[in-house]
C-alpha cells in the first residue's frame, strides 16, 4: 500500500473545528481519531493526564484619547483579568521593550511593537502596568490566539491583548494617549488524553519506531494546518501500518496539549520514562497540509540523520530543506531524553495563518500531502524493516544544547539550580 493524499485531505476536513485543550472540539476530535484507528484495526489507548487551560471570555480594546475607536483584538492566555468594566489608562508605545522607552511610573497601558518572550516579560512585570498590548510583526496576521507558559506566572501576571500591525502602526502614527482594556478568561484543570496505538513488530517487537502528531488547536481556531494536517498524516500512515508485517513495533502518538507548551509530549515521557529505550526513533508530524508549499525536514539527532533524509530526498525527487536543528513541537521532550526525532512539516506562505483565524481550510488540498506523504512512509518502512537503524541513538551536544535552552528560555519550563545544572519539569503547575 502506498500513501494517499487524497484520503488525507479527507482526515484534515473531518477535523476542520476548534480543538482547544478542554473544550468539546477536542473531545470530538479525540472520538474521530480512536474510531478512525479502530476502524484499521487497531486497539487503542487514552492515556490521561491533567493540565491547565483556559476559556477567553471577553477582550477589548478601545483607544479613549484623543479619540475614541474600538480595536480588534484577542486576548492573551493565563495573563489574568481585569475587572469586569476593564482597565483605563494612560497608552505608552515602548517599541521592543527597550529601556529606553520605559515610561516613568506605574499602570500604564503598555504598547508593544513585538511578541513577548521570556526574559521581556520579566522585565515588564518590574514596570507593573496596567495592560499589555503585544502587537503582530506581520501586517498580514490577524491577531495571534495564544497564552504565555503557564509557569512564567511565577513571574507576575499582567493582563495581555495582542493587536495587528495595523493597528499598532495607526495607534503610533495618530499618537494616541489614553486606552481601555478588558479581559475576563476563566482558567481550570482539565483532563486531556493521548491517543496511542500499535502494530507489534515480528523480529524485533521491543524497538519501537514511534510515529506522533498533536490533535489540538490553539483556542477559537480551527487550525487546518496546524494541526489537522499533520493528524491526518498520521492517521493515514496508521492505514499503511495496518496492512504490512513490519520487523519493528510501529507506535502511534496523537498528543493533546501541544499548544499549551508540548504538554502531551511531556506528559507521555514522563509516564513512560522507564521503557524510553525501547523508543529508538521519534517521526514528529507538524504544520501540513497547503496545497501550495515545500517539504522540510528537521533532524534532531545524529549528524548523518540529516545526511540520510537527503539522500532519500533526492533518490524520490523530492526538494526537500533539511536542517540540523530543534522544533517547537513533540519531538523535542523524546530528544531532551535522547531519542533522536525527525521533524517533518510544511513551509509555506500559508503558514504566516497560523494561531489565527485564518487558520483554516483555505489554501488545503491532497496536493499539499503528496510530498511529505511520499517522504514519510518511505523514510519509516526503511526504519521498520531495517536490520538496523542506519545511525546511533544518540544526540549532539550541541543539539542538547540548543534543548536545554529551549525549556528553559523559551518555555521557562526548567530551572538552573546551584553550581551545577539540575533541571526540573514543571509538570506539576503548582509547584513554581
Amino acid at each position: 500500500m502506498s500513501f494517499d493524499p487524497y484520503r488525507a485531505y479527507e482526515h484534515v476536513k473531518n477535523l476542520a473545528y476548534p480543538r482547544f485543550t478542554g473544550t468539546e472540539g477536542e473531545q470530538k476530535a479525540r472520538k474521530y481519531i480512536v474510531s478512525t484507528l479502530k476502524k484499521y484495526g487497531y486497539e487503542v489507548r487514552e492515556e490521561a493526564f491533567e493540565v491547565y487551560t483556559y476559556e477567553i471570555e471577553k477582550a477589548e480594546f478601545e483607544v479613549i484619547e484623543p479619540f475614541r475607536e474600538k480595536v480588534e483584538c484577542a486576548g492573551v492566555g493565563f495573563t489574568g483579568c481585569t475587572p469586569e468594566e476593564g482597565v483605563e489608562a494612560d497608552l505608552k508605545y515602548i517599541e521592543d521593550g527597550g529601556r529606553r522607552f520605559w515610561p516613568r511610573g506605574e499602570g500604564h497601558i503598555l504598547l508593544l511593537a513585538t511578541s513577548v518572550n521570556l526574559e521581556l516579560y520579566k522585565d515588564l512585570m518590574k514596570l507593573k502596568p496596567a495592560a499589555i498590548v503585544s502587537t503582530e510583526e506581520s501586517p498580514a496576521r490577524k491577531p495571534s490566539h495564544v497564552e504565555i507558559p503557564y509557569e512564567w506566572k511565577r513571574h507576575g501576571t499582567c493582563p495581555m491583548i495582542k493587536i495587528t500591525y495595523d493597528a499598532c502602526f495607526r495607534l503610533v502614527r495618530s499618537g494616541a494617549k489614553r486606552a481601555r482594556v478588558v479581559l475576563l478568561q476563566r482558567e481550570f484543570k482539565t483532563t486531556s488524553y493521548n491517543i496511542i496505538a500499535e502494530k507489534a513488530g515480528s523480529k524485533y517487537p521491543d524497538e519501537i519506531i514511534l510515529l506522533c502528531a498533536h490533535y489540538d488547536s490553539v483556542y477559537g481556531v480551527v487550525g487546518a494546518l496546524d494541526n489537522a494536517g499533520g493528524t491526518a498524516i498520521l492517521l493515514e500512515l496508521a492505514r499503511i501500518s495496518s496492512e504490512i508485517d513490519t520487523k519493528r513495533t510501529v507506535r502511534l502518538a496523537f498528543f493533546a496539549a501541544e499548544e499549551l507548551g508540548l504538554r502531551g509530549s511531556l506528559a507521555y515521557t514522563e509516564q513512560h520514562k522507564d521503557e524510553l529505550e525501547k523508543i529508538k526513533l521519534v517521526v514528529n508530524f507538524d504544520v501540513h497540509g497547503a496545497s501550495i508549499g515545500k517539504t522540510s525536514v528537521i533532524a534532531t539527532g545524529p549528524e548523518n540523520m540529516k545526511s540520510y533524509i537527503e539522500a532519500l530526498s533526492k533518490e524520490l525527487g523530492i526538494r526537500a530543506n533539511v536542517a540540523h536543528d530543534i522544533m517547537s513541537s513533540d519531538g523535542t521532550p523524546f530528544a531532551d531524553k535522547g531519542v533522536p526525532a525527525l521533524n517533518i512539516f510544511r513551509s509555506t506562505g500559508r503558514g504566516v495563518y497560523a494561531h489565527t483565524v485564518d487558520d483554516d481550510l483555505r489554501y488545503i488540498g491532497p496536493e499539499g500531502f503528496l510530498a511529505p506523504g511520499l517522504l514519510a512512509e518511505s523514510f519509516i518502512r526503511r526504519m521498520v524493516f531495517a536490520e538496523e537503524i542506519p545511525f546511533k541513538r544518540e544526540i549532539p551536544e550541541n543539539i542538547k544544547k540548543k534543548i536545554d535552552e529551549y525549556f528553559e528560555k523559551r518555555l521557562g519550563i526548567r530551572e538552573k539550580k546551584g553550581v551545577g545544572k539540575t533541571y526540573l519539569y514543571t509538570l506539576d503547575y503548582n509547584k513554581g
